[in-house]
């Protein structure tokens, strides 16, 4: 009888083992990057009510400060400070690049609202997507277009309501602010995708918080106005410095080696939606249906991105 060849092998418990794996390290790194997400959205409330009452740089020196000094007591309790990470090219790259995104939208948010401010900053997925492709060849397949084009449109319904007749001239630079916030927070994204294969997630995180004291502070120095200063927003400072900025991106950090750059990007999208709700929960900001609309696509634009293409 001729022998019927069999037919090929779509793998035995051991692949099967490791796609489950695999899939359950992309769904954590989801639910991860999410919280992340929460606790970010929360930043531009506490940094809108704070750039009131301090100057913008000042404030954010200080909030940095804290976060830096919280990074490097996880590091010394978990023996991952090293000096082999400060022989990276990489790590001091991070700090340039993190002090283009905290002092435009510190800037910015003294110019727009809490809410405004938010949502364009969701706006980075575009560019990140952008700068994967070029960086990478990363594709964003059919699922990942369509999530772009939802999220681009819900950002759009939230911050214009589709009358750009609504925009002032001062409200309009602080946009424009945030928005150079976003292009430069795609670059970070980028760049932690090639700094992650040389360093560890907090390493990074420490890279990317050290430097930003010094050089706002400078800033501050420079152009600001240090003697503008109210003790009442020190609890806002220690409450962005840990739980708005070390917590959230060291938990973004060591999520992103799971999920692609343009997944966390588009995933960080709530951040946008966060702080609209909260800014009108705490602040009294108004919300419409423009906002439900927009934050209605933005989880729209989440669900098309995290499918299979």
């Amino acid at each position: 009888m001729p022998v019927i060849p069999d037919r090929p092998s779509s793998g035995g418990p051991e692949t099967l083992n490791r796609r489950r794996i695999v899939t359950s390290d992309e769904s954590a790194a989801l639910l991860i990057t999410i919280m992340s997400s929460a606790m970010l959205g929360s930043s531009y409330v506490a940094a809108k009510v704070g750039v009131g009452k301090v100057d913008p740089f000042l404030f954010g020196a200080v909030a940095m400060g804290i976060g830096t000094l919280v990074i490097l007591a996880f590091m010394a309790w978990r023996g991952s400070l090293e000096l082999s990470m400060f022989k990276r090219w990489e790590f001091w790259t991070a700090p340039i690049l993190n002090t283009g995104v905290v002092a435009s939208q510190y800037i910015g948010l003294t110019m727009t609202s809490a809410a405004v401010a938010g949502l364009i900053v969701g706006s980075n997925v575009i560019f990140v997507a952008i700068f994967s492709r070029l960086a990478f060849g990363e594709k964003l397949g059919r699922n990942r277009t369509i999530g772009l084009l939802i999220g681009f449109l819900g950002l759009i319904t939230l911050t214009t309501k589709w009358d750009l007749t609504t925009l002032n001239a001062g409200q309009l630079v602080g946009d424009l602010l945030i928005l150079t916030s976003a292009v430069f927070i795609g670059l970070v994204v980028i760049m932690s995708r090639v700094a992650l294969k040389h360093l560890e997630y907090d390493q990074w995180s420490l890279s990317l918080h050290m430097f930003l004291p010094l050089t706002l502070l400078l800033l501050a120095l420079m152009v600001g106005n240090v003697a503008n200063y109210n003790g009442d927003a020190l609890p806002l400072m220690v409450y962005i410095g840990i739980m708005c900025s070390t917590v959230p991106t060291m938990l973004w950090v060591k999520a992103l080696k799971h999920i692609s750059v343009v997944t966390s990007a588009t995933v960080l999208m709530l951040e946008s939606t966060f702080a609209v709700v909260l800014s009108w929960l705490v602040l009294g900001e108004q919300i419409d249906q423009f906002v439900i609309i927009g934050a209605l696509l933005t989880f729209a634009a989440i669900i098309f991105v995290a499918k299979q293409n």
